[in-house]
């Protein structure tokens, strides 16, 4: 019966995780215009932008893990890596949102 729940946990966690990246990376691809530039150059720019998403998830999920240890020092490491990832991560999305908006009522 235990690794019956363990399964169901780890599919309901790993299912909530894949899609929260989905729609980060959806949220930060958002920022790359739609008209003003080339296919190719567009292209550049969403590989750019989600190599930086995935760059940022792995920086927070590092921090997490540092942010949780005993050690004073290296837990004041991992808060600041956390916050730094999760203040970037914001940043972009509400970017993201806004690019999107005023996009919206240009048209």
């Amino acid at each position: 019966m235990g690794c019956l729940l363990e399964l169901f946990f780890e599919i309901t966690v790993e299912g909530l995780l894949e899609l929260i990246g989905f729609c980060y990376i959806k949220l930060m691809q958002l920022i790359v215009p739609n008209k003003t530039v080339s296919e190719k150059a567009k292209r550049i720019i969403k590989i750019i932008v989600t190599s930086f998403a995935a760059l940022v998830g792995v920086v927070l999920i590092v921090g997490l893990i540092l942010f949780v240890q005993d050690d004073p020092s290296i837990k004041s490491i991992g808060k600041y890596m956390t916050y730094a990832s999760l203040a970037i991560m914001a940043l972009q999305m509400v970017s993201g949102i806004i690019v999107k908006v005023v996009g919206h009522f240009k048209k």
